[in-house]
C-alpha cells in the first residue's frame, strides 16, 4: 500500500503538466517579479485591495494561456508562425505572424532586459560585482538549456519551480515572524497611488499586467509538445495558476506588511524585496534571495530562448547541427535582451512593461478569447 502511495506521488510529481506549468512560472517570475518591484508597481501601492489583483491578472494570463497553448498541442504549432497560418488563414496568418514578431522580440528586450538588469542590480548591490558578471554566465547556462528542445527545458523549469516556491515562502515566513513591521499600519495607511477611484485604477493595473504577461503564452505554446491531452493541458493551467497566484500574493503580502517601516520600498531600483531582507538582519537569507534570483533568471530567459529557437530555427536552417544552431539562436535571444537591460530597471518596469501589455491586448489577448477559442471549439 506505501508503495503505490509512493508511486503515486512520484507520478504526480512527475508529471508533464508540471514541467509546462513550471515554464509558465519561469517566464513570469523574472528579476521583476522576485525583486519585489512588479508588486510594489502593480498592486501594493494601491493598499490592502491591491493585494486581491493576482487573482484577476492571472485569470487574463491563464485563459489567454490555455487558448494558445490548447490549440499549439492540438495542431502540433509550438511554433507560433504555423500557429497563426494554421489558426488565422492563409490570408492573415502572414501578417499575424509579422505582429507577433514584433511583439515576441519586444518582449524579449522587456522581460529578459528586466532580467538581466534585475539580476545585475542584485549582485552589485549584494556582491559589487559588474553586470557582464551576472549576464555571461546566464546566456551560457539559458543556451545549455535549449540545446535539447523542450523536454529539458519542462524538466528544467519544474525542478527549479519547487525550489523557486520554497525560498518564496521561507523568506515570506521568516520576515513575518522575525521582522519589524506594522501590519495595523499598513492596512489603514492611505494607498501611494494618488489617481481616483482607487479600486478602479487597482483593477485596471491588475487587467494590465495579465494582458503584459501573457506575451509567455509563446514561451509554454513551445513546449505544448510534452502535453497528450486537452485534460493535461487544463491540469497545467489550473497547475501554473495556483502556483503562480500563490507566490503573487505571498510577496506582496510580504512586502505590504513593511510599507510603513521601510524607507524607499516604493523605489524598483533599490529592489524592495532585498530592503526588507537587509532589515532582518540574516544574511544567509540574502544569498539564499540570490540563489532565487538566479533560479527566476535562468527560468525567465531560458524560457524566452527556447521559444526563440522555436520560431527562427528554419531561419537559420543553413547550420545543420541542431545543437549549434540552438545554441546560435540563443545568444541571440539573449544579446537582444542584453540591450534591453541598457534602458535600466526602473524604465523597463514603468514604460517597458506598459507598452508591451498595451500591444498585446489588441493582438494577442483579445484575438485569444475570441478568435482562437472559436477555433478550438470547431
Amino acid at each position: 500500500m506505501n508503495k503505490q502511495n509512493t508511486a503515486k506521488k512520484a507520478g504526480v510529481f512527475a508529471a508533464s503538466y508540471l514541467g509546462v506549468a513550471a515554464v509558465w512560472l519561469g517566464g513570469h517570475f523574472g528579476p521583476g517579479f522576485a525583486t519585489g518591484a512588479f508588486s510594489m508597481n502593480y498592486y501594493v501601492k494601491y493598499g490592502w485591495i491591491g493585494l486581491f489583483g493576482p487573482l484577476l491578472a492571472m485569470l487574463v494570463t491563464g485563459g489567454v494561456m490555455f487558448f494558445m497553448t490548447e490549440y499549439a498541442r492540438a495542431n502540433g504549432t509550438t511554433n507560433y508562425r504555423p500557429f497563426v497560418l494554421s489558426c488565422y488563414g492563409e490570408k492573415f496568418g502572414p501578417v499575424m505572424a509579422v505582429i507577433y514578431d514584433v511583439l515576441f522580440l519586444a518582449t524579449v528586450m522587456c522581460a529578459g532586459g528586466l532580467a538581466f538588469s534585475g539580476e545585475a542590480n542584485l549582485l552589485g548591490n549584494v556582491f559589487k560585482l559588474g553586470y557582464w558578471t551576472a549576464a555571461i554566465p546566464t546566456i551560457i547556462i539559458s543556451a545549455l538549456l535549449c540545446l535539447y528542445g523542450s523536454k529539458l527545458l519542462s524538466l528544467a523549469s519544474k525542478y527549479m519551480m519547487y525550489a523557486i516556491v520554497a525560498v518564496v515562502l521561507l523568506i515570506m515566513v521568516l520576515a513575518l515572524a522575525c521582522g519589524d513591521y506594522d501590519l495595523k499600519a499598513a492596512f489603514e495607511a492611505a494607498p501611494v497611488n494618488t489617481k481616483t477611484p482607487n479600486l478602479l485604477y487597482a483593477i485596471y493595473s491588475a487587467i494590465l499586467y495579465g494582458c503584459f504577461q501573457s506575451t509567455i503564452a509563446f514561451n509554454v505554446m513551445s513546449v505544448a509538445d510534452v502535453l497528450e491531452s486537452r485534460k493535461d493541458t487544463k491540469k497545467a493551467i489550473v497547475a501554473g495558476y495556483i502556483i503562480t497566484v500563490v507566490l503573487m500574493i505571498a510577496i506582496a503580502f510580504t512586502l505590504f506588511a513593511f510599507t510603513t517601516t521601510i524607507e524607499d520600498i516604493f523605489n524598483p531600483s533599490k529592489l524592495p524585496l532585498l530592503l526588507v531582507l537587509n532589515s532582518l538582519g540574516m544574511k544567509w537569507l540574502t544569498y539564499l534571495f540570490v540563489f532565487l534570483m538566479t533560479l527566476a533568471v535562468l527560468t525567465s530567459t531560458a524560457g524566452l530562448a527556447n521559444a526563440g529557437c522555436r520560431r527562427f530555427d528554419k531561419l537559420f536552417s543553413f547550420i545543420k547541427n541542431l545543437q549549434l544552431r540552438r545554441a546560435v539562436i540563443t545568444v541571440i535571444m539573449l544579446g537582444i535582451a542584453a540591450i534591453g537591460a541598457s534602458f535600466g530597471l526602473k524604465a523597463l518596469l514603468q514604460q517597458g512593461t506598459t507598452y508591451v501589455g498595451y500591444i498585446g491586448i489588441p493582438v494577442l489577448v483579445i484575438p485569444a478569447f475570441v478568435w482562437v477559442s472559436r477555433k478550438l471549439k470547431k
